[in-house]
């Protein structure tokens, strides 16, 4: 009932809130849990104002600015109607010095009605201000107290003799009393938010620019409202303007002659309008098609946005991606669909077979761990899908890519060791590269017999191997014992296997059934192990010999995939 905490708690946690920032978060975070209300919202309105209207209180607007949180959910029916009672402790504290705390205590107001007395007081304070700024809480809450009054003078504020900031206030005025907007409703709201686009930016009392021009021009006017702030308005104006379209262009409900503005505002001479344009026109399939032509340009041009622009024009499927494809591979500002779009095509000529390859290459050699996590990802999935796109090239074409093997990081060398030993089986260029790498380390001698080289380093290896030793599974060559089970170092199905046999014999006894080995379990923390460096796969732990003293030196094993391990006992 008291979401975990007591009523006599709460008071305490309200006295302490008064005085102390993380106490008043802990009381925000107990009041409004989540989506939530909490159910003594409205018997707590009393204790809160009794804090905030006391002089020894160190944070009075807080207090006063989480009582207008509590008003202002959707759930909060009982807390507006509380606030009824408490006009006269409002009245007092919209009449201190403290600004926050007027501002605070006058939008608070506004539920306390309808009260026609505290309307026209408010409406002679606003009349009376001299700052702009200052006169938009007042001629607000003034409008919500009697909107019939209100009906009669906020065409005076929408007048265009008023400041840009009054005519914003008395559009958002009108909406707030409930009032149908008027002739000069959305004039007002277009003149006024062109020239002070903060007008409701610094006030208590906010509201968006999509939200009034709704209110204001309704659903057949907001191309002309938007249109008029654009051409006329400031930057910010129209960087506002290029915000409410593309938040609209996210919920699919964009019309044509919305999105056409849209697409205009990116030749637009701020560079804050062209980038919100921009975001939303490579979001939106039916925008990208529109200016396809125009994206295209700026690639070609060489913007900095050519990526991007690039991966747009992937998606959607536009020809003149490949236009652009050898420049993005030599240049280095690869597209992230550029890869699976280069697998699909049926062939790759010259030019773009060599440019892939040094793509590989420079990926290879110098991706750095040390960068942050999510580039070094983006780097590593690049590289991974360009070397499917190698998997049909020529013979022969794959030898500079073995020579740059020892200079490789791990894991990208990993990967492309086993791309070579699958595209360059018994290339001498590629046995001569995986057996510089492999360094006594399984799963490189493995990649090594797998492209056609010796099985002995394999052999030697698996035989200093203690029980219990985790192997790589071959995804190639058969065992001798079973057709239908891989090869795997250290099978004891058969003492007279060996892996160059090639001759499948009569199923005797499944591998996975033997007694000497079977495949290992899935364990749901083997990510986490990786991730973390644990010993499962993530670093190369030691492999001890069987027969090694502590002093002896020991082979070392790279990390090796979870779905290729068994164990050995």
């Amino acid at each position: 009932m008291t979401q975990g905490v007591e009523a006599v708690d709460l008071l305490r946690l309200i006295g302490s809130a008064a005085h102390d920032y993380d106490r008043m978060d802990e009381l925000e975070q107990v009041l409004l849990p989540g989506d939530d209300l909490h159910p003594l919202a409205a018997q707590l309105v009393a204790p809160i104002l009794a804090f905030a209207a006391d002089p020894k209180t160190r944070l009075p607007d807080q207090l006063l600015m989480l009582v207008r949180e509590l008003a202002a959910h959707p759930g909060g029916g009982a807390v507006r109607d509380s606030l009824r009672a408490f006009t006269i402790t409002l009245r007092n504290l919209s009449d201190l010095d403290d600004h926050s705390v007027v501002e605070e205590s006058t939008a608070l107001l506004g539920y306390c009605g309808p009260d026609p007395a505290l309307s026209a007081a408010l409406l002679a304070r606003a009349r009376a201000e001299a700052d702009d700024y200052l006169r938009v809480t007042p001629l607000v809450t003034a409008a919500q107290l009697d909107p019939a009054a209100a009906a009669g003078w906020l065409p005076e504020f929408l007048a265009e003799s008023q400041t840009p900031t009054t005519r914003v206030a008395a559009v958002l005025a009108a909406r707030e009393a409930g009032l149908p907007a008027g002739a000069d409703t959305a004039a007002a709201l277009a003149a006024g938010w062109s020239a002070d686009p903060d007008a409701l930016r610094w006030t208590t009392r906010k509201a968006r620019l999509a939200g009034l021009v709704g209110y204001a021009a309704g659903p057949g006017r907001e191309e002309e409202v938007y249109a008029s702030i654009a051409r006329d308005g400031q930057p910010q104006a129209r960087r506002d303007v290029a915000q409410a379209l593309a938040d609209r262009s996210a919920r699919g409900d964009l019309p044509d002659g919305l999105g056409a503005l849209l697409c205009r505002l990116l030749d637009d001479p701020e560079e804050r309008v062209r980038r919100c344009a921009y975001r939303a026109v490579v979001a939106d399939d039916a925008l990208t098609r529109r200016q396809a032509g125009w994206l295209a340009l700026k690639v070609g041009q060489g913007a900095p946005m050519r990526r991007s622009a690039l991966d747009a024009l992937l998606r959607v499927g536009d020809p003149r991606w490949m236009d652009h494809a050898l420049d993005a591979l030599r240049q280095g500002w690869t597209p992230p669909r550029l890869p699976a779009a280069l697998v699909a095509l049926p062939s790759l000529d010259a030019p773009l077979r060599e440019a892939v390859l040094g793509r590989v290459l420079a990926l290879a050699t110098t991706i750095d761990v040390a960068r942050s996590p999510k580039a070094t990802a983006n780097d590593h999935r690049e590289l991974v899908g360009l070397l499917k796109v190698l998997e049909h090239t020529p013979e022969g074409a794959i030898a500079p890519l073995a020579a740059h093997l020892p200079q490789m990081t791990f894991p990208p060398r990993l990967w492309v060791a086993e791309f070579l030993a699958e595209a360059g089986r018994g290339d001498p260029a590629v046995l001569a590269a995986l057996a510089a790498v492999a360094n006594g380390e399984v799963i490189y001698l493995r990649l090594l017999w797998l492209a056609g080289g010796d099985d002995a380093p394999l052999r030697a290896a698996i035989a200093v191997a203690p029980a219990g030793t985790c192997w790589p599974r071959s995804p190639r060559p058969r065992c001798s014992a079973t057709p239908t089970r891989t090869w795997r170092p250290g099978c004891a199905t058969s003492a007279t296997a060996t892996p160059t046999s090639r001759t499948v014999s009569p199923p005797r006894a499944r591998c996975g059934s033997s007694p000497a080995i079977r495949p290992r379990p899935r364990r749901p923390y083997a990510r986490r192990c990786r991730r973390r460096g644990c010993g499962l796969g993530s670093g190369p732990p030691s492999w001890p010999s069987s027969s090694a003293s502590p002093g002896e030196p020991r082979l070392r094993k790279r990390s090796i995939p979870q779905s290729l391990l068994v164990r050995v006992h």
